[in-house]
């Protein structure tokens, strides 16, 4: 029997929901409402999955008629859980829109608020009876699923003790149940990660206390999040959490870094690095990768060991990382790698810091060997990159161009913006050194990108 059948009564005479709300509330507590779940029928093939249920016209009316004084949320919950999951989130957005045909219409519109309320409560009701009634799996997966999509409709902060709750009344999900409730969390965590609802404390609580077949869909829904930056971040607090799915949280780490390259996300390399000790071959694999987006100097050397790794993926990942940090294109040949950076260190070490503060004083002659040189340490491009910005801003046009022709040289991600200042100068001759320089950037990101073995 379904939530509908125990509610004829109420479709036919709006009027007894109240005075049957009582009765109805002790039903509900005591787990004899328990009929209202549909989980003694067979699964809904993927043609009647969204086919109104037998609830739909008692909810149809909520909306037509609503009852002025509103419906107890335990007789709406009872009502919405005797519905499909796709037809509830069509009669929520029909609630909406009967409510923004209102506004001219105070009775309605009051009745239509109380409703409203009801509906919001309706995730709570929800999460109480699945504390309190032992149910089928079929049906507590339904339960949650719906209470997920009801939360998931109204975007405000508060709802995050809501959900919370909600997961935490089902900490036993059966896997084989999860995937209805674990498509409308994902729906629902990838819509309030795009609003940044939650903040990534708040999401990594969540998903520390969700049940294990919930997990994942967290972590999708987080990377789904509209804003990449706020989704790596927020992916950054995931890990760590539920060591189990580390893995998977440092690939969708990944791919959000590849979405967008503008944001300084470098405090997350500090959090990934770690991971390239991993036991995991999957997870050393997508460690190194995401350290090609944001890691630095200190882990090129964490990246040299990778070379000499035992799963070819995760060799070529390192090699790809070290590319990307560096732009080098050396092979996966951990000697090559370590006898260049050495190489770079002792350079650093012994002059080249001193160097590099004598640009703006030695003469032009002396400028050229010291720039020939230090175009070459690109392990230290951010110093060079800085160290040339005294003869950018110097005004000499010529050591203008022997600055901007350095810069592309050295090819450092740094000095992109520094170049980019000048490609549409009003003299040519620096305009030209200016295009010449990105082009040669350019070239040098895509001889990264395929592997090449040549060193730039």
């Amino acid at each position: 029997m379904r939530g509908a059948l125990l509610l004829c009564g109420w479709a036919l005479q709006p009027s007894l929901i109240l005075a049957l709300a009582p009765a109805f509330a002790s039903t509900f507590a005591s787990g004899l409402a328990l009929a209202a779940l549909p989980h003694e029928e067979p699964a809904p093939s993927p043609q009647d999955r969204n086919a109104p249920g037998d609830a739909a016209a008692d909810l149809e009316r909520l909306i037509v008629a609503p009852p002025a004084e509103g419906i107890p949320s335990e007789a709406l919950a009872a009502l919405l859980l005797g519905e499909r999951h796709g037809a509830i989130a069509r009669w929520l957005d029909s609630l909406d829109a009967a409510l923004d045909g209102a506004r001219d219409l105070p009775e309605r519109r009051r009745a239509l608020e109380h409703l409203r309320a009801s509906t919001r409560e309706t995730p709570a009701r929800i999460t109480a009876m699945l504390e309190a009634a032992d149910l089928p799996e079929g049906a507590r997966a339904h339960a949650l699923t719906v209470g997920l999509i009801v939360l998931g409709h109204w975007q405000r902060p508060a709802s995050f003790r809501h959900l919370q709750d909600l997961l935490a009344s089902a900490p036993d999900l059966a896997a084989g149940h999860a995937a209805a409730p674990a498509a409308a969390l994902q729906t629902l965590i990838t819509e309030f990660t795009s609003l940044r609802l939650y903040s990534p404390a708040d999401l990594a609580h969540l998903f520390g206390g969700a049940p294990a077949p919930l997990a994942l869909a967290i972590v999708d829904g987080v990377s789904g999040g509209a804003g990449a930056a706020f989704t790596a971040e927020a992916l950054g607090r995931l890990l760590g959490v539920r060591p189990a799915a580390d893995p998977a949280v440092l690939n969708r780490l990944h791919l959000a870094l590849l979405r967008d390259a503008r944001e300084d996300l470098s405090p997350l390399a500090d959090d990934v690095a770690p991971f390239l000790e991993d036991p995991r071959p999957f997870a050393r694999h997508e460690a190194a990768a995401c350290l090609g987006r944001v890691g630095e100097r200190s882990h090129v050397e964490l990246l040299i060991g990778r070379l000499t790794d035992g799963d070819a993926a995760v060799r070529g990942a390192a090699r790809d990382a070290l590319c990307q940090l560096t732009g080098m294109a050396l092979p996966a040949d951990a000697r090559r790698w370590r006898t260049w950076f050495d190489g770079q260190l002792e350079w650093w070490s012994s002059d080249g810091a001193d160097r590099l503060t004598e640009l703006a004083r030695v003469a032009r002659p002396q400028q050229l060997v010291i720039l020939r040189d230090a175009c070459t340490k690109r392990l230290f491009h951010e110093e060079v990159a800085i160290a040339l910005v005294p003869l950018l801003e110097g005004g000499d046009v010529e050591e203008q161009r022997l600055a901007l022709s350095a810069l592309g040289t050295l090819r450092s991600p740094t000095a992109v913006a520094l170049v980019e200042a000048f490609v549409e100068h009003p003299e040519p001759t620096l305009r030209a050194a200016a295009e010449a320089a990105m082009r040669s950037y350019r070239q040098g990101r895509a001889c990264v990108e395929s592997r090449g073995d040549a060193s730039l």
